[in-house]
């Protein structure tokens, strides 16, 4: 398995996730990227949660639930995929 720096979560990400544990610990913060499984509930004490960034991840969202920050990820990432796979036409 890769480090969390070779993903792209060095020193940076770990110093502003080590920001937000003691406050998301506390309860009361609402999940930054807001998707469906979420809305309206805010992300419990003692719950997992992920350090989010917007999607060209040149910047951190907050705090978000792990369904919508990993839900998010893999959208983002099926979408690359298909943008990438070339379309074949043939003149018969």
């Amino acid at each position: 398995m890769e480090s969390t720096a070779k993903r792209g979560y060095g020193s940076a990400h770990q110093r502003e996730r080590a920001k937000w544990e003691p406050i998301v610990a506390k309860g009361g913060v609402m999940c930054a990227r807001q998707g469906a499984n979420c809305i309206g509930k805010p992300i419990q004490p003692g719950q997992p949660w992920d350090l989010g960034h917007n999607d060209d991840r040149t910047a951190y969202n907050g705090p978000e639930c792990v369904p919508c920050n990993r839900g998010a990820g893999g959208a983002n990432g099926a979408a690359a995929m298909h943008a990438k796979r070339q379309t074949v036409t043939r003149d018969w």
